[in-house]
């Protein structure tokens, strides 16, 4: 009879505390895993009236409890979803390519952007060249500036 208590004694104080690790919406694993994923674009909607986050949540509790860790339910998610199931890009070969897009598409925009205003600078000093090379005196100068006053002079 003794060991029989002693067994159910010692049942009992290991069910207990599995029973009592079932995972809910407060537990630090759960929030962890929920924070790295997007949710297919729902990660910031209100829980109580998003119907993709609540089946988001109900399923990586049902994983937590069902003994996965937190690895195994990311890996799924971006299994099924690709990198677009994660808030930011994973570390592998994909996801550095998606961190490195924005800063490529900076640089590259800027030096277009630089060799633009280069042509536009050398294209106004060419101009600028252009205008004072045509005379070939000071004294020619004069007298067409003169000779363009006169003739607006008469249409106005």
């Amino acid at each position: 009879m003794k060991k029989k208590i002693l067994f159910q004694t010692f049942l009992f104080l290991v069910l207990i505390p599995s029973l009592a690790t079932a995972f809910t919406y407060n537990s630090k694993e759960f929030k962890h895993i929920i924070a790295q994923l997007d949710m297919q674009g729902h990660a910031d909607h209100e829980l109580s009236t998003c119907s993709v986050k609540k089946i988001y949540y109900e399923e990586v509790i049902e994983m937590l409890n069902g003994g996965k860790s937190e690895e195994q339910i990311i890996q799924s998610y971006v299994d099924e979803y690709g990198q677009a199931a994660l808030r930011t890009p994973g570390g592998g070969t994909s996801g550095w390519i998606a961190w490195g897009m924005p800063a490529a598409g900076f640089a590259i925009g800027s030096i277009i952007v630089a060799i633009w205003l280069k042509k536009l600078t050398a294209r106004k000093a060419e101009a600028k060249a252009g205008t004072d090379s045509d005379w070939q005196s000071e004294i020619e100068k004069e007298i067409a500036t003169k000779t363009f006053d006169e003739e607006r002079r008469k249409l106005f």
